[in-house]
């Protein structure tokens, strides 16, 4: 099959749509996020195609297209999300958010200090790598202290918690928690690609200055004026080309494409959720987030071409153990200490646990600059599936311990009242 064009990244492109549909199917029948069923089908279905093929994005006909195509759909994605990360910042406060959030961003980045640690004592090449030993730190903290914003989304629309104050809690908690763990990424990013002719500190710096000018023109009643005139079509157009436009230019600077995506995202004017470009920027977001299927197969394709003596199961153990106590550890005392009941501090610990999508993209990026080697890359990413899927199970668990306890609770007890949110 290889002796003939294009035929790979044809088969490749005809069997996304039904894997990643009967993914989803399966997750939903096991009660699981769809997303985590649709990552596992595709990155088996890369990793089917490797194995029995050899089919690899850098050598088969049209692979390099398809990886390309895959990043680009990333970096579409993550402008939707990232501006729904900026415009929910700008509304976050009070006291029981900021005290959850810092327990729940805190305590995980210093467990990903701690793995890093032990990366960096074994000593392993094909562990270690060659990124430096400060930027491999600041990768893997950031790792272990994301929380994915659109799995937890949809796993409090299943549970119908979205609009609770509990689910309002762990949402503003997340999209806080994203906002630093992205600007720590183009920093960590930025430091891994030092030695450039055009310093990534000055595109990183200058990028985020032009972001800041055009958000704040755009914002002007001019502009806001004009923006609301023109058809819809035109925002849409703009916010496509800028971010496929920013996205090759730093990744042809040396840096990441991802980078390019954030900075587009975070120069859209602000339009408190209604105007054109945040309707531009969740269709772009749609279109990103549709073709997200193809970059898990090219994924799961060199993940699978990858020598076997890569996969480093201390790596995996390690880094799922660390995740968890993290997450659930500092997430329950950070709501503890704002005052929350125990059981809602258990709920709040879970829900914060799932890593999902905004994992793996935060994952590609350090894969593709470098800074993690196939090794650490696999054992993260069974990290994040593992803590997603381990939400189900433990949520069902607290309802029975919470079910238990009102069944044993005195009839006559007075009801205790939700406490008011701070």
């Amino acid at each position: 099959m290889d002796s003939l064009p294009y035929v790979p990244a044809a088969v490749t492109l005809a069997l996304l749509v039904p894997v990643a549909l009967l993914g989803r199917r399966l997750a939903k029948l096991l009660r699981q996020p769809e997303i985590v069923g649709e990552i596992m089908a595709c990155l088996l279905l890369g990793a089917l195609l490797a194995s029995q093929w050899h089919w690899k994005p850098a050598t088969m006909d049209g692979g390099a297209v398809l990886e390309k195509a895959g990043h680009l759909g990333l970096a579409l994605f993550l402008v939707g999300a990232v501006h729904e990360i900026r415009a929910g910042g700008s509304r976050l406060g009070g006291r029981t958010i900021a005290l959850t959030a810092t327990g729940s961003l805190l305590l995980p980045l210093g467990c990903g200090v701690a793995f890093a640690a032990w990366v960096l004592a074994d000593g392993s090449p094909a562990l270690r790598g060659g990124a430096p030993a400060g930027v491999l730190v600041l990768m893997l903290a950031i790792a272990l202290a994301v929380t994915a914003v659109p799995v937890l989304a949809g796993i409090l629309d299943d549970r119908g918690m979205l609009n609770t104050a509990i689910g309002r809690l762990c949402m503003a908690v997340a999209v806080s928690i994203d906002a630093v763990t992205w600007s720590l990424l183009a920093i960590a990013v930025g430091l891994s690609h030092g030695g450039g002719k055009i310093t990534p500190y000055l595109v990183f710096v200058v990028g985020l200055l032009g972001a800041w000018a055009i958000r704040r023109t755009g914002g002007l009643p001019g502009p806001r004026a004009w923006a609301e005139r023109i058809p819809v079509a035109v925002p849409i157009g703009l916010t496509t080309a800028a971010a496929v436009a920013a996205a090759l230019t730093t990744s042809r600077l040396g840096l990441t494409d991802v980078l390019g995506a954030v900075l587009v995202a975070l120069a859209l004017p602000g339009d408190n959720g209604t105007g054109p470009w945040t309707r531009a920027a969740n269709t772009v977001g749609g279109w990103g987030r549709f073709v997200l299927p193809l970059l898990f197969t090219v994924t799961g394709m060199g993940l699978a071409s990858a020598p076997l003596s890569v996969f480093s199961w201390q790596a995996v153990l390690l880094s799922v153990a660390l995740a968890i106590f993290g997450k659930l550890v500092g997430s329950y005392f950070g709501a503890r200490a704002a005052g929350r009941p125990p059981v809602e501090c258990m709920r709040v610990a879970v829900f914060l646990n799932a890593r999902g999508l905004t994992e793996l993209a935060v994952l590609q990026t350090g894969y593709q600059a470098g800074i993690l080697t196939p090794a650490l890359f696999l054992a993260l990413v069974v990290m994040a599936l593992f803590t997603t899927v381990l939400s189900g199970p433990l949520l069902w668990a607290i309802d029975r311990r919470t079910a238990a306890a009102d069944a044993d609770a005195p009839r006559t007890a007075e009801p205790v009242p939700y406490p008011v949110e701070r």
